[in-house]
């Protein structure tokens, strides 16, 4: 049996930490990338987020890979596609689809009150 490839964008392994808020909430959490493309992110979560959940989320690059003074903070907005249960360490996996990136992104990493979802 073949398995088609449905992915239309090179996926980059990249493992840094991403910060999630549901937009209009103060819930935030933080989790870790696994892979980014142009137009998704594969992460890992402890958050219990479902599919077609809007979310906003900031990248944060390490100096390491940007060569940067400081960590550069990547926005962008997305909504759940897919939802991986059962990983370990009591993780899941979100397949998010990015309708944006802001490269400019200026706000704090905790700017509200933790949550965790």
């Amino acid at each position: 049996m073949t398995i088609l490839e449905r992915r239309k964008l090179t996926r980059l392994p990249l493992e840094v930490f991403v910060r999630l808020q549901v937009p209009g909430s103060e819930w935030i959490d933080f989790a870790e990338t696994r892979n980014v493309s142009a137009r998704g992110i594969y992460l890992h979560t402890h958050a219990h987020l479902g599919i077609g959940q809007e979310l906003e989320c900031v990248l944060v690059l390490p100096e390491r890979l940007t060569q940067s003074p400081t960590p550069v903070l990547i926005g962008c907005r997305g909504k759940v596609l897919r939802v991986v249960p059962d990983l370990p360490g009591d993780k899941r996996g979100l397949a998010i689809e990015i309708h944006t990136y802001d490269f400019s992104w200026q706000g704090g990493l905790a700017d509200s009150a933790s949550s965790n979802g």
